[in-house]
């Protein structure tokens, strides 16, 4: 798509309508993060119950294997030929450069900001305004997208027992004593409920991080899964350990 003045003039609409696009931005950076993780076919799921046609068309092209140029062509000469202005213009272009920088794996922050940029800056503040802690209004969706990334360890057991265990108090101690990048590697095996518990347990900005590592992150290998939950057994394990007492000297 040619993206100069005439097409600044040709996509021009209310900042109502700009505000409707809000949700269909909100939409694909859902799936972008959800082909992160799960990959391109994940999104086959989401195919069927597709409300919107060229969306729907888009999604198809892609978990069918066309080339990114292909579904690129193929999307653009629909929307030339519809002749669409305003509205009808811009949605269609967020789903194109939405749809084909989810195909090539660009990180969803980037995403987002591109897609925000056809909308202007207010639009832009809006959208941080209102769809700011859509992370925490999801959150139960992300985990259980979190589950099914990544197959199952032959021994995450352990430690879901030893985490299941500990007060509400030890986990905020643990987890300062953990990196982010190895909790995230081990949290992809834990429980539903030991992955809620960590998350609320940790400050919102250290959540925050372990979010977007969880997100950029790609499939764990098992051994690489093995030493993430080692250390953290580890660290918990000099945890648990007494202090010597302070009592008077004989």
């Amino acid at each position: 798509m040619d993206y100069g003045w005439a097409f600044a003039r040709r996509i021009s609409c209310s900042e109502e309508d700009k505000r409707q696009c809000l949700h269909l931005i909100s939409d694909i950076l859902v799936l972008a993060k959800k082909a992160r993780s799960l990959g391109l076919l994940s999104l086959i799921e989401y195919i069927e119950e597709c409300p919107t046609p060229f969306l729907k068309k888009g999604l198809q092209l892609i978990v069918d294997g066309e080339k990114p140029h292909a579904v690129r062509e193929i999307l653009e000469i629909a929307i030339l030929a519809g002749g669409f202005r305003g509205r009808e213009l811009l949605e269609r272009c967020i789903i194109l450069e939405g749809l084909m920088s989810v195909q090539v794996g660009l990180n969803p922050k980037s995403i987002k900001e591109m897609l925000l940029a056809f909308l202007g800056e207010e639009s832009a503040r809006t959208y941080e305004a209102e769809f700011r802690d859509s992370a925490g209004r999801d959150m139960d969706t992300f985990l259980k997208t979190l589950e099914q990334s990544q197959p199952p360890s032959p021994a995450p057991s352990r430690l879901n027992r030893l985490m299941g265990k500990l007060s509400d108090e030890e986990m905020a101690l643990c987890l300062k004593e953990i990196s982010t990048m190895e909790l995230a590697k081990a949290l992809r095996v834990m429980t539903a409920n030991n992955q809620k518990r960590i998350f609320s347990a940790l400050p919102k900005r250290s959540a925050a991080f372990l979010r977007e590592a969880l997100e950029q992150m790609g499939a764990v290998t098992p051994e690489e899964l093995v030493e993430a939950q080692e250390r953290i057994e580890a660290v918990l394990k000099d945890l648990s350990v007494p202090k010597p007492s302070s009592g008077p000297a004989n």
